[in-house]
C-alpha cells in the first residue's frame, strides 16, 4: 500500500510540473507575439543622428599648382609669339626689298627705253659664275659650225641693248679640246633658278639676268628662241641625249636643254 501511495504521488506531482512547464510555455509564446506585434517606441519623435556632411567634389580644394609646368608653358607660348612676329616681320622685309627691287628695275626700264645703248658693234661677252665662265666671247653668226670654237648667238636672234629680245646663246656639252668650246655648256642643267648671268657689249655695259625656267624641246622646236612679248630675256641652250637624262654624254644628244632668265638690270660703264 505505502509503494502505491508513494506512485500517485509521484505521478500528481509530475502532473502538476507538466502543467505548470506548459503555462510558462504558453506565457512565453504569448508575451512574445505580443512583442513582436508592438510598434518601436517613440519612433516617431527621435531625431536622427546628425551625420558629419562631407564636402562636396566641386567645393574641394584646388591642388596645388605645379608652379614649373605653369612657367614652361608660358616660356613656350612666349617662344612662339616670338617666333611668328619675327616670321612676320622677315616676310615684310622680304615684300619691302621686293618691292623697291622691282621699283628700281622698272625705273632702269624706263630710263633706257628713253635713251636704249646703242653699241658701235654687235660683239658680246657672256659671264655665269655658277659655271664658272667669265668673259667668253659669243660669235653672232648663221654658222652653227662656228659653235666648234665657242658660243654662238644665231643672227636672226635678238641683242640684249634691243627691247623685247630674246638673245638666244647655243654651246656645246663636250666641244673640242683646245678650243673654246671645250666643256663650255657641260654644266648648264647644273643652273637653278635665280643664277645669274651677265652679258657686256662693246660699251662695256652690263646686262644682268637672273635664271627664271628650263625647258626641253625637240630640236625642230624653234619656238624658244622666238621673242617673248614684255620680256627682255636671254636663252642658253646645249645638247641632252634625251628627255630627262643630262648625265649621258651622247652618242645620239636627240633633245635641246634651253635655260630661260629675265633681265634684271642694265649698268652703263
Amino acid at each position: 500500500m505505502g509503494d502505491r501511495s508513494n506512485r500517485l504521488k509521484f505521478r500528481k506531482r509530475r502532473l502538476r510540473m507538466g502543467l505548470a512547464l506548459l503555462v510558462s510555455m504558453a506565457v512565453v509564446f504569448l508575451g512574445g507575439m505580443t512583442f513582436l506585434r508592438m510598434e518601436p517606441a517613440a519612433t516617431a519623435d527621435v531625431a536622427p543622428l546628425a551625420g558629419v556632411e562631407s564636402p562636396r567634389v566641386a567645393e574641394a580644394p584646388d591642388a596645388a599648382p605645379d608652379m614649373e609646368a605653369l612657367q614652361a608653358v608660358e616660356e613656350k607660348r612666349a617662344a612662339e609669339q616670338r617666333a611668328e612676329e619675327a616670321a612676320a616681320k622677315e616676310q615684310e622685309e622680304k615684300e619691302a626689298r621686293q618691292a623697291a627691287r622691282k621699283k628700281e628695275r622698272q625705273e632702269k626700264k624706263e630710263a633706257i627705253a628713253e635713251n636704249p645703248p646703242d653699241p658701235p658693234t654687235n660683239d658680246l661677252w657672256m659671264s655665269i659664275p655658277a659655271l664658272g665662265l667669265y668673259d667668253n666671247y659669243v660669235t653672232n653668226t648663221t654658222d652653227y659650225s662656228a659653235m666648234d670654237n665657242g658660243a654662238i648667238k644665231p643672227a636672226e636672234t635678238g641683242f640684249p641693248w634691243q627691247e623685247n629680245a630674246n638673245t638666244y646663246i647655243a654651246a656645246h656639252r663636250l666641244g673640242w679640246p683646245g678650243t673654246g668650246s671645250d666643256h663650255q655648256f657641260y654644266n648648264l642643267p647644273n643652273l637653278a633658278e635665280g643664277d645669274v648671268i651677265y652679258l657686256g657689249d662693246a660699251d662695256g655695259t652690263t646686262y644682268t639676268y637672273e635664271v627664271t625656267g628650263f625647258k626641253e624641246v625637240s630640236f625642230s622646236d624653234t619656238s624658244v628662241t622666238a621673242p617673248q612679248a614684255g620680256r627682255d630675256m636671254i636663252s642658253l641652250q646645249t645638247c641632252i641625249e634625251n628627255y630627262g637624262d643630262y648625265w649621258t654624254m651622247g652618242p645620239d644628244w636627240s633633245v635641246r636643254y634651253v635655260v630661260q632668265a629675265d633681265r634684271v638690270s642694265v649698268d652703263t660703264a
